[in-house]
């Protein structure tokens, strides 16, 4: 948190309680930072994706089946078998499967930065913030945990969104568009 954070405080801030121990501010839509870590998972899962339709092409081109056969055969299906990948593509199909861009891991970082955005550990009876969570304390989590963090994630996307709505009608009724 910044040494400015309390600036940016208009009122007592509310809380999701995530544990007895645990808790995140509510701040009514996303704070940049969970904002860029967002758009860094889906920049990964992007480059991801188009990684795996190179190889796909790639194994079908050099194998002489359709682009459908080749996506069966890296998911584990299709008409080749695990050794002929393996044996011609494993380099490529290791770098591709190393990128850690799994929807897991994406959730996990996610989750990572909005508890260390806005969490809050009763620590010697007193809340202080996390600040230092690590992905390796999310690993930590149940799914179920995760899960929960999740739903608040979307809960605040969604109140977000809803004030841009508000606003998006309060100036359509101040600012009239006049047609000719």
């Amino acid at each position: 948190m910044s040494k400015y954070s309390f600036l940016l405080q208009s009122e007592e801030p509310e809380y999701f309680e995530l544990l007895p121990t645990l808790r995140l501010k509510k701040h009514g839509g996303w704070l940049v930072a969970e904002a860029i870590e967002q758009e860094e998972i889906s920049r990964n899962q992007s480059q991801a994706t188009i990684r795996a339709v190179q190889l796909a092409k790639r194994i079908a081109k050099d194998k002489g089946i359709s682009l459908e056969e080749a996506f069966g055969a890296l998911q584990g299906g299709g008409g080749l078998s695990e050794m002929d990948l393996l044996g011609d593509y494993t380099e490529d199909a290791l770098n591709m499967l190393s990128g850690g861009n799994s929807a897991e891991t994406g959730n996990a970082k996610l989750v990572t930065t909005f508890i260390r955005t806005r969490g809050e550990g009763l620590i010697d009876d007193e809340w202080k913030p996390v600040e230092d969570w690590s992905l390796e304390d999310t690993k930590g989590m149940g799914r179920q945990l995760v899960g929960r963090v999740l739903d608040f994630i979307v809960e605040e996307q969604k109140s977000e969104t809803g004030e841009e709505e508000q606003k998006k009608g309060r100036s359509r009724k101040k600012n009239p568009v006049l047609e000719s």
